[in-house]
């Protein structure tokens, strides 16, 4: 591996964080209101003094105003050092209430993302296998359908039909993390009973997203001149379909799969509030719609950051795939 290309490469992740982290900053100060008032009034009636109430705004970084420079340079090195402070509303770390959530999360998304990439994976491959047969029309058309239904109204759905009319899932998905901590056959079963219509709701949609984009790369695959030459030495067609052609057309399947994880992410904060599933979108939502800084900007930061670890990763992944792609 290039020594220089990988420098880069961690330069431009660098480069990237740094302007995330200002663009986080940015946007929250833009939004009306002090998030320090809400807490200030109440804490008035009980009795706070000014220094109390100076220190509070000090450890919210406003006791210079929203836009005041030296905040702004704090506020960075606590970024980048994950000294995401205080949480004043919840009286915890900001860490520790991550601590809490992000299981929750990456549990989620992570079972989303295998199972919706070992389902949609097989069905575009087959799919494009059926090409210019009823079968191949029925499949695209299924899969533009749910691919094109956003998470909050399929989840809305389910949500109907199955909970409110059959009672078939539970009304909220929610559970202790003794479960996560304390694994057996029973609290397994539990965790999956629990989480089963969040996760149905983001494999549905992204498991058929991975049909279209693998059938598609599969159809430009098998006009390749090295498929011609593998049918013409008497390769059999299974052979050339999910040997040969398959690990060729998944070079823009894993570019796909660092958005999906950028998607799902978007779409695990609806799906976690519709379900109430207490993981970090669940957080990052009611953290922002009461001006929580030190919560909303530490969650915000870390889900950017493993984004971006993500697209570094794929690019060695492609390589690895693809011997003539350097990275």
């Amino acid at each position: 591996m290039n020594i220089y290309l990988l420098i880069r490469k961690v330069i431009q992740g660098i480069t990237l964080a740094i302007l995330l982290a200002v663009i986080i900053y940015i946007v929250y100060r833009l939004m009306p209101g002090n998030p320090a008032e809400l807490f200030l009034f109440g804490a008035k009636h009980n009795g706070a003094t000014q220094a109390e109430e100076k220190a509070l705004l000090t450890e919210l970084g406003l006791s210079g105003g929203k836009w005041n420079l030296m905040n702004f340079l704090i506020y960075m090195k606590d970024m980048f050092t994950f000294n995401f402070g205080y949480d004043y509303i919840r009286g915890e770390t900001v860490w520790q209430i991550i601590d809490y959530a992000m299981p929750f999360t990456l549990i989620l998304l992570g079972t989303a993302l295998a199972l919706s990439f070992i389902i949609g994976i097989p069905l575009g491959i087959l799919t494009s296998w059926v090409r210019g047969r009823k079968t191949e029309s029925v499949s695209i058309t299924v899969s533009l359908i749910l691919n094109s239904i956003p998470f909050f109204i399929l989840g809305v759905i389910l949500y109907i039909y199955l909970v409110s009319y059959d009672h078939i899932f539970p009304v909220t998905s929610g559970f202790s993390n003794y479960y996560l901590y304390h694994l057996s056959l029973h609290n397994i079963e539990y965790m999956l009973y629990k989480m089963a219509l969040p996760l149905i709701t983001l494999v549905i949609i992204e498991a058929a997203a991975h049909v279209l984009t693998m059938r598609a790369a599969m159809v430009s695959t098998l006009g390749e001149d090295f498929i011609l030459t593998a049918r013409a030495k008497g390769v059999s067609e299974g052979s050339i379909m999910f040997h040969h052609a398959a690990r060729n057309a998944m070079i823009p399947v894993t570019t796909r799969m660092a958005l999906e994880f950028a998607g799902l992410t978007g779409g695990a904060v609806i799906v976690e509030i519709l379900f109430s599933w207490p993981g970090i979108g669940h957080i990052l939502y009611y953290a922002t719609l009461t001006e929580d800084y030190p919560l909303s900007e530490g969650a915000l930061f870390l889900i950017s950051l493993v984004t971006i670890i993500a697209y570094v990763i794929i690019d060695y992944i492609h390589a690895w795939l693809d011997p003539r792609i350097s990275v």
